[in-house]
């Protein structure tokens, strides 16, 4: 498989899968390993980030109103001003921990990503946590209602999914409906608190992505617009899903592919 239609293939993966709860960085990480010409691919994390890009993307356009809403309230304009700034606040609180994980772990997480041993079991966990969302009662808080400690609860969980194989979506949605918030509006917290965390590891990452990856601009652009558009779709997917209360639908799936992804990895 040539390179390009590699990367054409990650980014279709990245876009279904990162909204999905069933980890994309799980899967990108088993597509160079297990696809044909997967090892004319980097081991290092730089390409997933930029096909992080490409849903980021898609977030800000399923997102923008209320994007645009907390926009307006950090420059003391539009409706219920003080609301906005202080969700601002909250998404800020709820980013720390990734942050601080991601500049400790940084050179860490490389060696991760070069191995489908980490994300297999880490894909076994993640099918755990979905599971455990089933029948899950929530007081059915919204956004607006969360508090500090909530937030920051939250966040700890989106650092812990830096691993591959854990399911920053589902993680951190399951984690927002254990904590009170109803489905949608977890779904819309943990959306929202990925922007500034994929958006800092694209400016750590994407430098190095010239360097390890003999891919032309041309061929990159195009597999972010493809993570962008499926993305978008994958998006609205979880969010009718997560609105019904079926994300636990997805648990055997993740327990199916990180067993064979561990039994193949270790044959």
């Amino acid at each position: 498989m040539s390179p390009f239609l590699l990367v054409l293939v990650l980014a279709l993966l990245q876009g279904l899968t990162e909204y999905l709860p069933v980890s994309s960085s799980a899967h990108l990480v088993f597509g160079k390993e297990f696809l044909p010409g997967g090892e004319q691919l980097s081991a290092n994390a730089s390409l997933e980030v930029l096909l992080h890009v490409g849903t980021l993307l898609a977030v800000l356009l399923y997102y923008r109103q209320r994007i645009g809403r907390l926009l307006l309230g950090l420059f003391g304009r539009g409706h219920e001003v003080a609301a906005q700034r202080r969700l601002l606040g909250l998404l800020v609180l709820a980013t720390l921990p990734a942050v601080g994980a991601g500049l400790l772990l940084s050179a860490h997480l490389d060696p991760l990503f070069g191995s489908p041993y980490p994300a297999a079991v880490s894909l076994l966990v993640t099918g755990l946590i979905l599971w455990r969302s089933k029948g899950m009662g929530n007081q059915g808080l919204e956004v607006e209602n969360l508090t500090a400690k909530t937030a920051l609860l939250i966040g700890v969980v989106q650092a812990c999914a830096i691993m591959p194989g854990i399911s920053r979506s589902g993680s951190t949605i399951v984690a927002g409906m254990a904590l009170g918030l109803s489905g949608e509006a977890a779904a819309a917290f943990s959306f929202l608190m990925s922007i500034p965390a994929v958006a800092g590891a694209a400016v750590l990452k994407l430098p190095e992505l010239q360097e390890t990856e003999a891919l032309p601009f041309s061929s990159l652009a195009c597999a972010v617009g493809v993570s962008f558009v499926v993305g978008w779709l994958a998006l609205g997917l979880l969010v009718w899903i997560t609105r019904r209360g079926r994300l636990h639908m997805f648990a055997p799936y993740c327990w199916l592919l990180g067993g064979l992804a561990l039994l193949s990895a270790l044959l």
